[in-house]
C-alpha cells in the first residue's frame, strides 16, 4: 500500500473523528451523559458554540460533509486500481464505527424513542403501540420528540429493540452505545450476506461494491452516529433474498421457508420492504430480471407517498443499499451521488435550528435541484 493510500485512510478516519466531536454541538440542553468533569466542560463549550454560532456550525458541517465524500470517492478510485485491499477497508470501517459509536446522535431524536419504547415494555410493562411515552413520568421525556404518539414501527422492531435495551442497563449513555453497537452489527452482517450473494451469483465487482457500502458517509452517519434502525430492516431483506437464491438453486423447501420468514421479519421492522415481495417473485420466474435496479427504484419512490416535509435523508439508505444488487454499477453510483446531497440536506436545519419553513424548501432544492444541475 502506497503513501497516498495510507494518507487518505488516515484522513478519512480523522474526518469522522472530527464529526464525532462536532456532533456534541447538538446535545440537548438538560441532558448530561456522564458526570465526568472534563466531559462536562467539553459539553458546555460545544453546546454554547452549537446553539449560538449556527452560521459557523453550518460552515463546519458543509466542509466536513464535502471532505468526507471527496475522500470517499478518492478511496474508491484507489481501491478500483487495486492500491488498497479489502482487508484495509474493513479495518478502516471498524475503526470509524467505533469512533461514531461514541458520537452524539445529532440531527434526530429517534434513538431516544427506540430506547423509551423498549423501556415501556421492560420497565413499565406497557405496549408502546397502544400507549404513548407521555403517559409515563420519566426524565427522558425532557429530550424526546413525538411523546404524544404511539410507536411508529411494527412489533418486529419493538421485539428487536429489547436486546440492546437490556444490554444498556437502563442508563442513558450505555443505552445509546448499545443501540449503536446493534447498528454496527447490522452493518457488517449486511456486508457479509452481500458477499455471500455476490459469490453465488458470480458478481464480478462484488468487492468494489462492498467498499462503497462500508465506507459511505451517509450510511455510517445515519445508522451508526445517529443510530437509525434502517439497516435492521435491510439486513433481514438481504437474508430473505439470500435464501431465495439458495432455494432457486437447490430446490429445498427449507430455504423457501427461511426466505419468507426473514422477509416478513424485515417487513415487521418498518413495512417498506413489503414492496420487494413482487420483485422477489419476478426474479424467481425470470432470472435476467434486474432485481437490484427495480427494487432500489421502488424503495426510492416509496417515501414520496408521504408529505414532502417528511422526506427524511435516512430513507435513501433503503434504495442505496438495495442497489448493491443491481446488474449495472451505475445504478449504485447514482445513489451514492444522491447520498452526498442527502447528507448536505441537514445544513438548513443546522443554520435555522428548526424544521420550519424555509428549511423544508431548501432541503428539497439541495436533494433534487442541485444534483439535477
Amino acid at each position: 500500500m502506497g503513501k497516498l493510500s495510507k494518507l487518505l485512510l488516515t484522513i478519512y478516519f480523522l474526518l469522522f473523528t472530527l464529526f464525532s466531536i462536532y456532533s456534541y454541538a447538538f446535545l440537548d440542553v438538560g441532558l448530561t451523559l456522564t458526570s465526568f468533569k472534563p466531559y462536562l466542560d467539553f459539553q458546555k463549550k460545544m453546546q454554547w458554540w452549537g446553539y449560538f454560532n449556527r452560521g459557523e456550525s453550518t460552515i463546519v458541517f458543509i466542509i466536513l460533509a464535502i471532505l468526507l465524500f471527496t475522500v470517499y470517492c478518492l478511496l474508491f478510485i484507489l481501491f478500483k486500481k487495486r492500491k488498497i485491499s479489502l482487508k484495509k477497508i474493513i479495518i478502516l470501517a471498524v475503526t470509524i464505527c467505533l469512533i461514531l459509536v461514541f458520537s452524539y446522535p445529532a440531527f434526530s431524536h429517534d434513538i431516544f424513542n427506540y430506547i423509551f419504547n423498549a423501556k415501556m415494555v421492560v420497565i413499565f410493562k406497557a405496549d408502546p403501540h397502544k400507549q404513548v411515552a407521555m403517559d409515563f413520568p420519566d426524565p427522558m421525556l425532557g429530550f424526546m420528540r413525538n411523546i404524544h404518539t404511539p410507536a411508529p414501527y411494527f412489533y418486529g422492531w419493538t421485539l428487536t429493540s429489547l436486546a440492546p435495551f437490556i444490554l444498556g442497563f437502563n442508563r442513558i449513555f450505555p443505552e445509546i452505545i448499545s443501540f449503536k453497537l446493534f447498528s454496527v452489527f447490522s452493518l457488517f452482517l449486511t456486508a457479509f450476506i452481500l458477499n455471500k450473494i455476490y459469490s453465488i451469483l458470480k458478481f464480478k465487482n462484488g468487492k468494489l461494491r462492498l467498499t462503497l457500502f462500508l465506507l459511505n458517509p451517509l450510511i455510517l452517519i445515519e445508522t451508526i452516529s445517529i443510530g437509525h434502525n434502517d439497516l435492521a430492516m435491510m439486513v433481514l431483506a438481504f437474508l430473505g433474498f439470500y435464501f431465495l437464491v439458495r432455494s432457486k438453486q437447490e430446490k429445498k423447501l427449507l430455504f423457501a421457508v427461511c426466505c419468507l420468514l426473514f422477509t416478513c421479519a424485515s417487513i415487521s421492522i418498518k413495512y417498506a420492504t413489503l414492496i420487494l415481495l413482487p420483485i422477489f417473485l419476478i426474479w424467481y420466474l425470470k432470472p435476467k430480471f434486474d432485481l437490484g435496479l427495480w427494487g432500489s427504484l421502488l424503495l426510492f419512490l416509496l417515501p414520496f407517498t408521504r408529505p414532502l416535509d417528511q422526506l427524511h435523508s435516512w430513507y435513501l439508505i433503503w434504495p442505496l443499499t438495495w442497489s448493491l444488487l443491481a446488474k449495472k454499477p451505475k445504478v449504485f453510483y447514482f445513489f451514492v451521488l444522491l447520498s452526498c446531497f442527502a447528507l448536505l440536506r441537514y445544513a438548513p436545519y443546522i443554520y435555522y435550528g428548526n424544521w420550519d419553513p424555509p428549511v423544508t424548501q431548501l432541503r428539497l432544492w439541495i436533494y433534487f435541484l442541485i444534483p439535477l444541475i
